[in-house]
């Protein structure tokens, strides 16, 4: 390994709070230890000299106890202490924390300063890391490919899987639903029942919405904030009675939001979800008919 490289090397393992014993170094670099002592004083020197570290008096100092080296920190200017009161809070509820989780503080550690990334990586490295899928997981990852409008690789079946767009997560029903346009169609299926989905680098393009099936609603102004803040609004029209809104919805949440909120929330298009919606009411109406009378 170059002598960039090994600087390098060594420089990133002190920033994410790991402590370096000399001999075994020398060894994992197949380099003498006197190279790697003058390797710590340059990096000692690039530390002092550095804008970035003007004020925090970071240096690599020799530990006796642990016959390790470390870097020290001796004064934290934090702009910003948020990140590292959740970590402390974290740290009191549990030892253990789930592998996105670990990734997405990583990620915004990066826009930490110095003096942060420090301490935020030392208490991340105290934490158990378990990488068990889970409906968190998926709901973690649903979302940042929305955030980054990348499509989603859905694993829909042992032998099927298909490349969609993700709209939103949406507890409803007592579940957590994924809707997800597929062939220029909204559909929803529980978390619960994926079996896997990535998020692919490919980005679509948000027009698509425009190109897509949507369903029409009348919507009370006591729904209107809490509806609006939920769903993909395409067009919407102030009515007297309330705001008239094309939605990206599949049919089954369509029909879902139309039952639960009767008084707030009528169903008008298109003539397909209005005929299903009608033949559920008369279903239950049966069913009810059959138990009580």
């Amino acid at each position: 390994m170059e002598k960039p490289e090994r600087l390098l090397y060594i420089y990133t393992r002190f920033l994410n709070g790991k402590t370096l014993n000399k001999e075994k170094l020398a060894q994992d670099l197949k380099v003498n230890v006197r190279t790697i002592q003058r390797d710590l004083s340059d990096i000692n020197h690039f530390i002092y000299e550095d804008h970035e570290w003007q004020g925090l008096e970071g240096k690599i100092i020799y530990d006796y106890d642990s016959e390790h080296h470390r870097l020290k920190v001796d004064r934290y200017k934090f702009r910003n202490n948020r990140l590292l009161n959740l970590l402390f809070r974290m740290k009191s509820f549990t030892p253990v924390i789930h592998e996105d989780t670990y990734n997405l503080i990583r990620g915004l550690n990066a826009n930490s300063n110095l003096a942060e990334k420090l301490l935020s990586n030392k208490l991340l490295s105290q934490f158990k890391i378990y990488r068990e899928t889970s409906n968190s997981t998926f709901i973690f990852r649903i979302q940042l490919a929305i955030e980054n409008q990348n499509f989603i690789s859905l694993q829909i079946s042992p032998k099927q899987r298909i490349k969609v767009i993700p709209i939103y997560t949406r507890y409803f029903n007592h579940q957590y639903w994924f809707s997800y346009l597929y062939q220029n169609q909204a559909h929803s299926m529980k978390v619960s029942s994926i079996l896997d989905l990535d998020q692919i680098e490919e980005m679509f393009d948000q027009d698509i919405f425009f190109k897509t099936k949507s369903a029409t609603l009348l919507v009370s102004d006591e729904l209107w904030s809490e509806f609006y803040e939920q769903f993909i609004i395409i067009h919407k029209e102030q009515k007297h009675n309330g705001t008239l809104v094309d939605v990206i919805v599949s049919k089954e949440e369509c029909l879902q939001i139309a039952y639960d909120y009767p008084q707030d929330i009528i169903l008008l298009k298109p003539q397909t979800y209005v005929d299903d919606f009608k033949t559920k009411l008369e279903l239950l109406l049966i069913t009810f008919i059959y138990y009580f009378f």
